[in-house]
């Protein structure tokens, strides 16, 4: 039983970088933290270190490590490559589960899931033993009413220490951070209500002719970073020091053919009647627009995926292969986001030639993570195609350097987390960013709505002051989405 505790060695094999050591020295002694550094900028290392110090001081008996299945063996990597103590790993398996906390070791790993479907097993563990927790990519219990969330707001309190981390803590909405922050100081600094938070905190559509509202909405915000600077703490890769090589974003507008024309606009007059009433959309949430509106979004992206007819080559599509030409021919690789599973495998096979790999929600995980380590090991495998779902978060990517973005929905973190799974530590070439919009179509929509989210998210985080807020802002999200129905 391998598993069981012995004596390891608990020293660290890699240095942390300046800000790192900051953060560390700043969080160790504190019953509970957040660490929102940006993506890219070593969080892993920092919760290592946390959990080293915590066992080498006997704050607590041992520590477990809570992320994402999909994240399982990125972490045992780090785990290896950072130190010595090899992690006991907890699965669904409720009999193996029990065997392995009746012994208890030093540092255990698990996913959310097999964490709720054995949460007694683990209730009774907390209370006889002294454990600090590190929840990986927090905003999992973004939504305080997930059964995730209820059972991680159950246990909080039997944590003797308390860690969340995550790139991206307000990763729609700002009212998404209060249940992450709610886990670590169980209401304290939010408030125990999320529905009267989340009132303060929504950007609504009605904002974009409500001027009053517009400065309650800015105000509140500058509250939400004041209420939680005392728990948290942030880097972004230009505060942290960090020399990363440049980073360019475009956009290019792709015109429709004329069968993709006439599919939007038929697609358009019968979804305006769903949304409008009596000149008004019918929603302030945004989320629930888009739902109805997915089929304009996937008519923007490639006809195919509401029609079976359509023959053609996508736009987009053609606008991508000039593209990887050119990414070839400077020997570089590309990774190409899409939200819909069929664009990952028509993509795929548009550029078999180039030995695409394509990872989806679909493919089985260990499928997947041989895919991953053959687009970053083999010269040959010039393209990943991939869905934010399932490689947004937690990679390293730094083989490639150019990111598309086929299409995008209304997640600001899946376009944040996507497109710094290239630009991180470590990476050597400048980085170019492409988003590929169909020109006057509902991705101007999309476009400007999460140029909003990100610019109120990172006004809350405090990555740009007052005057870099009021200069990028535009609540016109909402005007832009009134034209493109208006048929």
């Amino acid at each position: 039983m391998g598993w069981l505790r012995k004596k390891f060695d608990l020293k660290l094999k890699k240095d942390a970088f300046p800000f790192q050591k900051e953060s560390f020295n700043l969080i160790k002694d504190n019953e509970y933290f957040a660490i929102f550094h940006e993506q890219g900028l070593g969080k892993t290392k920092i919760a290592i270190d946390l959990a080293y110090y915590w066992l080498e001081s006997k704050s607590v008996d041992s520590v477990m490590i809570i992320t994402k299945k999909s994240l399982i063996d990125n972490w045992i990597n780090e785990l290896h490559f950072h130190g010595n103590l090899p992690p006991i790993i907890l699965s669904s398996d409720k009999k193996s589960n029990f065997d392995k906390l009746a012994y208890p070791g030093y540092l255990y790993l698990i996913n959310y899931e097999s964490l709720r479907s054995n949460l007694k097993a683990f209730e009774s563990f907390l209370k006889f033993k002294k454990v600090g927790v590190i929840l990986d990519e927090s905003t999992v219990i973004k939504n305080p009413i997930s059964k995730i969330s209820i059972v991680m707001h159950k246990l909080a309190p039997l944590f003797k220490k308390r860690i969340i981390m995550t790139g991206t803590p307000i990763s729609n909405r700002p009212y998404d951070i209060w249940s992450q922050i709610f886990f670590l100081d169980l209401g304290e600094r939010l408030g125990e209500s999320y529905q009267n938070f989340k009132d303060d905190y929504d950007l609504s559509n009605s904002l974009h002719d409500d001027p009053g509202g517009q400065i309650i909405f800015e105000n509140n915000l500058k509250m939400l970073r004041n209420k939680i600077k005392d728990c948290n703490v942030r880097e972004t890769k230009q505060s942290a020091g960090i020399e990363l090589p440049g980073r360019r974003f475009t956009a290019e507008y792709i015109e429709m053919d004329a069968q993709q024309k006439l599919l939007y606009e038929k697609m358009q007059i019968d979804l305006s009647a769903e949304v409008f009433k009596d000149g008004k959309i019918i929603s302030d949430d945004v989320e629930v627009i888009l739902k109805r509106l997915l089929r304009l979004v996937q008519i923007s992206s490639n006809p195919k995926l509401v029609d079976e007819s359509y023959s053609n080559i996508p736009p987009k599509l053609a606008a991508v292969e000039n593209i990887v030409d050119e990414v070839v021919k400077n020997n570089s690789k590309v990774i190409i986001w899409t939200n819909f599973v069929e664009n990952v495998d028509e993509i795929c096979n548009f550029f078999k030639n180039y030995e695409a790999v394509g990872i989806h929600g679909k493919k089985d995980l260990k499928d997947r993570n041989k895919l991953l380590r053959l687009f970053k090991t083999d010269p040959n495998t010039k393209i990943l195609v991939a869905t934010p779902g399932v490689a947004r978060e937690g990679l390293t990517l730094v083989e490639a350097n150019y990111a598309i973005f086929y299409d995008r929905n209304f997640s600001l973190e899946n376009y944040l987390q996507a497109q710094d799974r290239i630009y991180r530590i470590s990476q050597e070439k400048d980085c170019t960013i492409i988003k590929l919009l169909t020109a006057n179509s509902i991705d101007d929509w999309v476009d400007s709505l999460l140029d909003a989210k990100e610019v109120a998210a990172r006004y809350a985080q405090g990555d740009i002051d007052k005057e870099e807020y009021n200069k990028r802002i535009s609540y016109d999200f909402a005007e832009i989405l009134e034209d493109i129905l208006r048929c």
